[in-house]
């Protein structure tokens, strides 16, 4: 999944010439993107020919040429960005005109990772075919070390004991102090990793979907080339409104869903400036070579933050905190006062 805009990071990945390059198409250290990052995850998994990558129009500058030797149906390109609910449901119809109940698992492409094979032994126990032929889909939810309303969670029944564990509730982004009555209580943060059957997935979009979905298969359907948005597809575009999958889809049938947690393995979502600085810190602290002044092949985040950095401690006059920097409007970034989060403690 690469087909978001990056908007809370927009502040960071905007060069001189006023040019911002989406995030997924942008890298931590100079290297390979985060794009390429999550194509490698789910190569552990699958085989090349069995991934499918969903991009945005309006991104073409960045991803054409990576994926101009692929088939067809290998590219899902939407017309603009209507959030996940149908950055999913697009690329399940297109899979479903040659394999209707295929398993699928959703990757998205801001993530950071700082141990690789400990996903990745928990992305294969969520598509084993026992666990795709259960009745529920599959999230993968990361073991919390603080109470970060940044991301959502996924609650447990009571008593469900460990290793698959039915969802009772899904809360997306709560205050810190539900956040931290949450996590006594067991609840993990919602990666947005998600495994199951095609028909798992399209059942628990609400009826009042139910007319555009009708519609969006007449499209998909009838579409020649999944690289090419046609008119009407960029018609439906045009009249729908934003909407997201956990928030709007998923946290409507909660018992529709189970979880497995995984250990801690460096996981972040790079979606805010908060996140990207312990991220950047992390990878920093781990492998100093990755920071090495070498020719950058992407936009290099790690430089992009750094220069943001310099330039406010070094603002004259500046009334601004010198151990926050500000990125983009109401967001400040810590500076001199990132440690990495310790384990969660209530007090």
């Amino acid at each position: 999944m690469a087909g978001g805009d990056g908007q809370r990071l927009r502040a960071l990945t905007t060069n001189a010439r006023g040019t911002s390059t989406p995030m997924q198409y942008c890298s931590l250290n100079g290297g390979r993107s985060l794009l390429q990052a999550s194509l490698q995850r789910a190569l552990a998994v699958t085989s090349r020919e069995h991934i499918v990558t969903v991009v945005a129009e309006a991104h073409r500058h960045w991803w054409e040429h990576e994926f101009l030797a692929q088939s067809r149906s290998s590219v899902v390109v939407e017309p603009c960005n209507r959030g996940t609910g149908l950055g999913i449901l697009l690329p399940l119809l297109v899979i479903a005109k040659s394999d209707p109940e295929a398993g699928v698992v959703f990757i998205p492409s801001d993530h950071y990772v700082e141990h690789e094979e400990v996903l990745a032994e928990y992305l294969r126990e969520a598509i084993a075919p026992v666990v795709m032929d259960s009745d529920k889909l599959t999230l993968l939810g990361m073991s919390p070390n603080a109470p970060d309303s940044g991301f959502g969670y996924l609650s447990p029944a009571p008593d469900s004991g460990v290793g698959m564990r039915p969802v009772l509730e899904i809360v997306e982004k709560p205050h810190q102090a539900l956040a931290a009555q949450l996590i006594r209580a067991g609840s993990v943060w919602n990666s947005s990793i998600v495994a199951g059957r095609i028909s798992q997935f399209v059942e628990l979009y609400p009826h009042h979907t139910r007319q555009m979905l009708s519609e969006l298969q007449a499209i998909v359907e009838h579409w020649p080339d999944s690289r090419v948005p046609s008119p009407e597809l960029a018609s439906l575009y045009a009249r729908r409104p934003a909407f997201d999958f956990s928030r709007d889809v998923l946290q409507r049938w909660p018992r529709r869903s189970q979880f497995l947690v995984v250990p801690p393995c460096g996981w972040n979502d790079l979606r805010t400036p908060e996140h990207l600085a312990d991220a950047l810190q992390r990878l920093r602290s781990i492998n100093a070579d990755d920071f090495r002044l070498t020719a950058p092949r992407t936009f290099n985040l790690a430089t992009a933050f750094d220069g943001a950095v310099l330039k406010a401690v070094l603002a004259p006059g500046s009334m601004i905190d010198s151990s926050y920097v500000p990125l983009g409007q109401g967001s400040f970034v810590p500076v001199v006062r990132f440690p990495r989060l310790s384990p969660y403690r209530e007090t």
